[in-house]
């Protein structure tokens, strides 16, 4: 009986205007955050497909097959791209399951929620994905993959660093008084840092719903499971990092308990008072 009551709670809460709500400015979110950076992987660079001038001469060899971009530009158009959704989207906005995983481990966020967010930002990834699919023909190259020479080991403390530096950004943008507009560019600033770092070794993941994507839509899943242990190992650990070094938040287990208590509403007077409103 507890447990169905429970349940009916956090059915209440899931189904609540607020939570579905930020379910669907996820989803757009991502989806558009991703269709403009995965766009710029996708572009046309490669000089041998122009057509050749008085001064230059014949492309030798075939066509090249694909789509090539410059790195620079990708990482660019990533961080300008994340920079503008949160901006426009608003700053709430998580846009990526690693930062919803270490909201929901710090107590930010309630787990339900965080793993609904997560499915808004997954379908987000697969969405712009398709439409990419639809508009250019493959997405391919989109797909994130381990350079040559990289091991799998070392891809995934690549994936961690940069989610770590990330997430830990993130999480002091949302203690700090910062301005409205500094938010979006200091969180753009570091996933453009982290595309920097790691796109000429894994093609920078950093963001679970950012390898889903592509991968679902071309059923390409070779290694994809380093573009998840990676960012979620690097989120759990910007979470205890963050919140037991940089700024504790805890002085003792009792302070934890009393906020855990308080965020899925289990102190005798809060249940009441919320099982009291069930029909």
């Amino acid at each position: 009986m507890f447990v169905s009551r429970c349940l009916r709670l956090v059915l209440r809460d899931i189904l609540s205007q607020s939570c579905l709500h930020h379910f669907l400015l996820e989803f757009v979110g991502t989806a558009l955050f991703l269709f403009a950076s995965l766009s710029a992987v996708l572009i046309k660079a490669d000089l041998r497909l122009t057509a050749p001038t008085n001064h230059s001469r014949p492309p030798e060899g075939p066509p090249p097959s694909g789509f090539v971009a410059c790195p620079l530009q990708v990482v660019l158009v990533f961080g300008l791209s994340v920079a503008m959704v949160a901006l426009t989207v608003g700053g709430a906005v998580h846009l990526n399951p690693a930062v919803s995983i270490a909201m929901a481990l710090t107590l930010r966020l309630r787990l339900w929620r965080a793993a609904l967010y997560v499915i808004g930002q997954l379908l987000g990834g697969v969405a712009s994905a398709a439409l990419l699919l639809g508009l250019m023909g493959d997405v391919a190259p989109a797909v994130n993959q381990l350079a040559s020479g990289v091991q799998l080991h070392q891809a995934v403390t690549v994936e961690t660093l940069i989610t770590l530096q990330l997430v830990l950004v993130v999480m002091v943008t949302t203690e700090l008084p910062l301005p409205e507009v500094a938010t979006p560019l200091l969180v753009g600033l570091t996933v453009s840092l982290g595309h920097l770092v790691a796109v000429g070794a894994t093609g920078c993941g950093m963001n679970p719903a950012r390898s889903f994507g592509p991968a679902a839509v071309t059923l390409n899943f070779r290694n994809h499971w380093v573009f998840w242990a990676g960012p979620i190992l690097g989120a759990c650990l910007a979470a205890l990092l963050n919140d037991l070094l940089l700024r504790p938040r805890w002085r003792c287990p009792g302070d934890w308990w009393a906020e855990l208590k308080q965020l899925y509403v289990l102190t005798d007077k809060q249940q009441q008072g919320a099982l009291s409103q069930l029909p």
